[in-house]
């Protein structure tokens, strides 16, 4: 499993969750990621000390190169981010196949590019 998200609480619950409900996965995360705390990469003063827009872009390359290599995805069509990295993993990515599983639909054409390609 593939673990990223600029939430730290999140992505550490929810490796917790895995590590004690299916002990035989393997978790992956970006050990660069900046994790910090919003989708934007304005005004992050405010929510994570010491974090810099290049180390903010360089986290989310990153991330995205891992996700280029994933098969299986659960991730929210709200988030313009996520969406994004669906469609690049099937049309650039390692997989022959893309599953998504949307757990927070958005309603427009490019949420539906997302979860059933395009």
């Amino acid at each position: 499993i593939i673990a990223t998200s600029e939430d730290n609480a999140a992505c550490s619950e929810f490796i917790k969750l895995v590590k004690k409900e299916i002990p035989s996965l393997r978790i992956v995360t970006n050990v660069g990621d900046v994790q910090q705390g919003t989708g934007s990469a304005s005004k992050l003063e405010s929510y994570k000390e010491g974090a810099s827009n290049a180390d903010v872009i360089a986290s989310a390359l990153t991330s995205l190169h891992l996700h280029l290599r994933a098969r299986y995805f659960v991730l929210t069509t709200k988030s313009s981010w996520t969406s994004s990295i669906a469609i690049l993993a099937r049309v650039y990515g390692f997989s022959t196949d893309v599953y998504v599983i949307d757990i927070g639909k958005n309603k427009n054409s490019y949420s539906d590019s997302a979860r059933r390609g395009g």
